[in-house]
């Protein structure tokens, strides 16, 4: 057997999804053992459920979407979180890394859901805060570090030393540290604005349904973010403003969780609103066919029957004057009874037809094929006798099928094949395979 070659763009795939465990497992050990980082263990765990969450996300959506940015986003995202987590570091050059790093997947989440679920900003607009918000987590950090001295820094005094240190000016620091979290918190308002703002416009049902689990885990992040980044939000002594942070990781992990709940809503409703439809127009068939057995009894065996009724009463009346004239319509009589019963017969054979339930499928449809206008040949595995609910089902299936052929293809011939799949009872190719020649 010679095995199909893989393309490579799931190689890559498999590549970085390699690297990301690998990297991810060493993101969480050093936060884990961290000299400075609260809640160590907690946070350990939580950025390495995050990190691996976007990850394998990310790469099952680019591997079955490979045009959609969604994919490459949630990657993105991951291996930046990776990097940030170097900010628990205890070496003053991972340290320094993974700070200047540590807003950038926030950027890529606002990317992300701003572009959701196509995986392309719409707006101008959205670009323009996608973009501001890529320039306040790089750009921003950037200059502010090289004032930024932990040694004497209130939020991090056992922090490792600051390598790229110019000149230790906290005010600065602060000044920029505000500049930034005005301007990052401008860019979720909008975002959180643009995700209200889709969830009310949205007019498809199954569109609502898909995306309603994205955007509220969405809303729920940013604004747990927006938390973090308010100033005097919590008690300045104690863990309040880790545990938030804590908070917000969780949230944060169950987003990409959210595509796939809303995939299996969306598939759900899909799947009920097939099913109202199929109990429709099952409901309408049984009516048409109700009217078709009405029509069918009125015009034939039913007339048959009246005149039959009204000939009996002319017998009656010549059986003393004219016996040769009555004897006569009485002969007539019995080939309209024979007629009728004939119909009625025909009537029975189409609701329920006798080969049906006395040899089984196969044979019902060769009758049926013998009486079609079109030439149709039969083509059946030998099995089993199907449930007799099945075989009815498949019958008509058929009939059905070369019905339309006969009246709409304008075919010269057809073929219908019969099998079973699985080993299971059920011939679930019957009727599927009517091929048309021209």
């Amino acid at each position: 057997m010679t095995a199909v070659p893989m393309n490579p763009l799931r190689r890559a795939l498999l590549a970085l999804g390699a690297a990301g465990v690998v990297l991810g497992a060493l993101m969480a050990a050093v936060v884990a053992t961290s000299d400075h980082a609260n809640l160590k263990g907690l946070l350990a765990a939580l950025s390495l459920l995050v990190a691996w969450s976007y990850l394998g996300t990310g790469l099952v959506l680019w591997d079955r979407r490979p045009d959609n940015l969604t994919g490459p986003l949630m990657v993105a995202l991951a291996f930046s979180w990776i990097a940030a987590g170097l900010a628990a570091s205890d070496a003053p050059g991972l340290y320094i890394t993974g700070t200047l790093l540590g807003g950038l997947p926030f950027a890529i989440l606002t990317h992300l859901l701003f572009a959701f679920p196509g995986g392309r900003l719409r707006s101008r607009w959205d670009r323009r805060f996608v973009g501001l918000g890529y320039l306040v987590t790089t750009v921003g950090p950037t200059i502010g570090i090289f004032f930024f001295d932990p040694a004497v820094s209130d939020d991090c005094a056992e922090c490792p030393d600051n390598p790229l240190l110019i000149w230790n000016n906290q005010d600065a620091y602060d000044v920029g540290s505000t500049i930034s979290s005005v301007l990052a918190a401008v860019v979720l308002g909008a975002l959180i604005w643009h995700l209200v703002r889709r969830i009310r416009e949205s007019a498809d049902e199954l569109e609502r349904v898909r995306d309603a689990p994205v955007w509220w885990a969405g809303v729920a992040t940013l604004v747990l973010v927006l938390a973090l980044l308010a100033p005097n939000v919590g008690p300045e002594e104690g863990n309040f403003d880790d545990y938030m942070f804590a908070a917000a990781l969780l949230v944060l992990a169950t987003l990409p969780y959210a595509f796939w709940l809303g995939a299996v809503r969306s598939r759900l409703v899909r799947l009920d609103s097939e099913l109202r439809e199929s109990r429709r127009r099952i409901v309408e068939a049984g009516y048409a066919e109700r009217k078709r057995v009405e029509r069918d009894l009125h015009d034939g065996a039913q007339q048959r029957l009246v005149a039959l009724a009204l000939e009996l009463q002319v017998v009656r009346s010549k059986l003393e004057s004219d016996p040769g004239a009555a004897a006569e319509l009485l002969e007539g009589a019995a080939d309209e009874l024979t007629g009728a019963t004939q119909e009625l017969r025909e009537l029975a054979r189409g609701l329920h037809p006798p080969v049906l339930a006395d040899r089984g499928l196969v044979p019902a449809l060769e009758a049926l094929a013998k009486r079609a206008t079109v030439p149709v040949t039969v083509e059946a595995d030998e099995a089993e006798r199907a449930p007799e609910a099945v075989e009815a089902a498949a019958y008509f299936v058929v009939s059905e099928a070369l019905t339309n052929v006969a009246r709409h293809s304008g075919a010269t011939q057809a073929v219908v094949r019969v099998g079973r799949r699985d080993e299971r009872s059920e011939e679930r190719r019957v009727g599927k395979e009517c091929r048309s020649r021209w």
